[in-house]
């Protein structure tokens, strides 16, 4: 049995992810469930309206736990899927989603490791491509020591977080865009 100034440099190299790979994230993970809150109305024009087109941005998944285009796109579908929002045939969607990510900062050393994450949204209309939505939605997850002890397994956890996080913060924008009438461009998207 190691003495105890070895177990405990064991337990802080473990924690500060020196021993290992961590496998890739989970898109799964990344999709945010809806509650009652935020679940859309049963009215909203968004319902089975939103075709997922283009995901981008994303880099390949690899044993560094980045987010690939892959999973990013499954996520953002499962969370649509799972909202209500979601249209798979394309000659029914009503509004067209494209997803970049434009970052995904890994996190420093440390016992709480946060990750910030920035996607840009960009919604159109199908019928006349008229953009209701184009923006970049920031959002950050930390996850903590008590989540997961090994620091490699944490980073992964706290990319999930930040991914997820930024998912239900669109959805949340989302909810207040005004979808009926002509679309509304800010000075930024008419240039």
């Amino acid at each position: 049995m190691p003495s105890r100034p070895v177990a405990y440099a064991l337990l802080v190299a473990m924690s500060l992810g020196v021993c290992a790979c961590a496998p890739p994230a989970r898109s799964d993970h990344m999709a945010p469930a809806p509650t009652e809150e935020t679940q859309f109305a049963a009215d909203s024009p968004l319902r089975d309206a939103i075709e997922l087109k283009d995901v981008g941005g994303g880099e390949p998944a690899t044993e560094d736990t980045s987010i690939g285009d892959d999973q990013l796109r499954q996520a953002v579908q499962g969370a649509l899927l799972q909202y209500g929002l979601l249209q798979s045939d394309q000659g029914k969607a009503h509004f067209r989603l494209n997803v970049t990510m434009i970052r995904l900062s890994p996190p420093g050393a440390g016992i709480d490791l946060t990750v910030n994450c920035q996607v840009r949204y960009n919604l159109a209309r199908a019928d006349t491509g008229a953009v209701l939505f184009n923006d970049v939605v920031k959002a950050s997850y930390t996850a903590k020591l008590g989540d997961e002890l090994v620091a490699l397994l944490r980073q992964r956890l706290a990319k999930e977080g930040a991914v997820r996080a930024n998912i239900a913060a669109f959805l949340e924008r989302l909810k207040s865009l005004p979808v009926s009438g002509p679309a509304k461009q800010s000075a930024e998207l008419a240039q």
